[in-house]
């Protein structure tokens, strides 16, 4: 009986440390033509799989694709197939039948010592194109679809079918309307203290530190201050267009420190206008600040929003009975000049105990809102971003962020609205929303909201 040929990539690797990775690739390399083994395509119970990657090694393999980790590298499983392939690799007369992939740095087995590794620490993509040159280089053949194949389409299945009809996407951008047409860097009279002076809070208006004064949009008051019992003056201006484009060389600004400067106060701006909206800042791990409304300072109930072609309603606080606890959407916001000029806005879940004081816990604050909204569709995540924005907004249609006096980053509201060429089918039963038992369904219904209004 004629034997196959040998078209298989082999997959080693330490399981299930390496499982993610492993699936990441196999599809990868799937999706190129390639003939892929590895042992997280097993699928059903009952198959002597062990024996069926030994003959894939033996019989099937034209390349073995070592991960290489310290802990993987001394795994018996792994070892054994080492000491395999390096015996194939002498019968087949293929110095490089053993290609290691390092995905973490390691001390190479005395087996393995010669082999040039591909580096897939420092990023997949980039180790990836790597491995694809050198499969290339070497002519290794594209193969049967293999068993990897099967995996990928066994873990489609059920998956919900893409249609090629235009559907409108919500992002979480706000485009920037109009900006003040002039930063000022201003400097403390002779004699003062330039720390005080740099000291943000001291400021009536957002300022960013630089060199001996501050980049500002404000200039001093007629009486020549800039906060309470902080006089100052005007060192320079320019056009704030200028700054952003070619940057500021008098002040020793390249574009994108100028750029970055500028988002750093149109995010202070932020913070400020939620502040004297008596919003609550929650620092994450992270140690960004998100800004959250207790019940004495937002609606409890629905807050319905109507920009005519997008009208909904959703709750941005609520109470879970089984969890005894307040939920309250909240937001961080940064302002960003690339690809466009938009403020960038991130949401998350703080919670509290009796509505007012958010729980401090990181611990627990992560596994409320990992039970709590695991659920919880992007649908919904949209409307509330909408109904929050809504909420917050002086006319409904912009945020005006005061960054002087009478001057304003005026972001236009509701978030931009992106066309997708493709949409998911979601023909069939409907999925009752189900996302927090605690909240009637109704009450997420956009459709009877509209019949109430109506």
């Amino acid at each position: 009986m004629t034997e196959k040929a040998r078209t298989a990539l082999f997959i080693s690797h330490a399981t299930p440390e390496d499982n993610h990775f492993v699936r990441w690739l196999g599809a990868k390399l799937t999706a190129m033509g390639y003939e892929v083994w590895a042992d997280v395509m097993r699928l059903y119970g009952g198959v002597d799989w062990a024996r069926e990657l030994e003959d894939a090694l033996r019989k099937r393999a034209i390349k073995v694709l070592l991960v290489c980790t310290p802990n993987g590298l001394e795994k018996r499983g792994v070892r054994n197939e080492i000491e395999m392939a390096t015996n194939l690799s002498r019968q087949l007369g293929d110095d490089a039948f053993i290609i290691p992939l390092r995905l973490e740095s390691y001390e190479a087995p005395f087996r393995i010592a010669h082999a040039q590794y591909i580096d897939f620490k420092s990023s997949w993509a980039q180790g990836l194109a790597e491995l694809s040159d050198l499969l290339q280089e070497q002519q290794v053949p594209k193969g049967a679809p293999g068993p990897m194949r099967s995996w990928l389409e066994t873990h489609a299945e059920g998956a919900a079918n893409l249609v090629a009809k235009s559907e409108p996407l919500v992002s979480n951008w706000l485009s920037i309307e109009s900006r003040p047409e002039t930063i000022f860097y201003c400097e403390p009279p002779v004699g003062s203290m330039l720390e005080r002076f740099q000291h943000r809070q001291a400021h009536s208006w957002p300022c960013v530190p630089h060199r001996g004064g501050v980049l500002t949009f404000a200039s001093p008051d007629p009486v020549g201050v800039m906060g309470i019992d902080l006089p100052g003056k005007v060192v320079a201006s320019i056009a704030t267009e200028t700054f952003l484009k070619d940057g500021w060389i008098e002040c020793g600004l390249t574009p994108y420190q100028a750029q970055v400067l500028y988002t750093d106060i149109g995010t202070r701006a932020f913070e400020r206008y939620c502040a004297k909206r008596g919003l609550k800042a929650y620092q994450g791990s992270g140690k960004r600040l998100s800004w959250w409304a207790d019940i004495k300072t937002a609606p409890f109930d629905i807050v319905k929003f109507d920009w005519g072609f997008r009208t909904g309603g959703r709750k941005i606080i609520g109470h879970s009975d089984k969890r005894s606890v307040h939920w309250h959407y909240a937001i961080n916001v940064h302002l960003r000049t690339a690809p466009l000029q938009h403020l960038r806005i991130a949401a998350r879940l703080v919670f509290s105990e009796n509505g007012m004081d958010a729980i401090e816990d990181k611990r627990r604050s992560h596994t409320l809102r990992r039970s709590l909204a695991k659920g919880w569709r992007n649908a919904r995540w949209r409307d509330m971003l909408c109904a929050f924005l809504w909420w917050l907004s002086d006319d409904r249609n912009h945020l005006k962020l005061p960054v002087a006096d009478g001057e304003y980053i005026v972001a236009r509201i509701p978030p931009m609205q992106f066309a997708c060429p493709v949409r998911v089918d979601e023909a069939g039963d409907e999925v009752t929303d189900d996302d927090d038992p605690d909240i009637p369904v109704n009450e997420w219904d956009d459709d009877s909201l509209k019949e109430e209004e109506e």
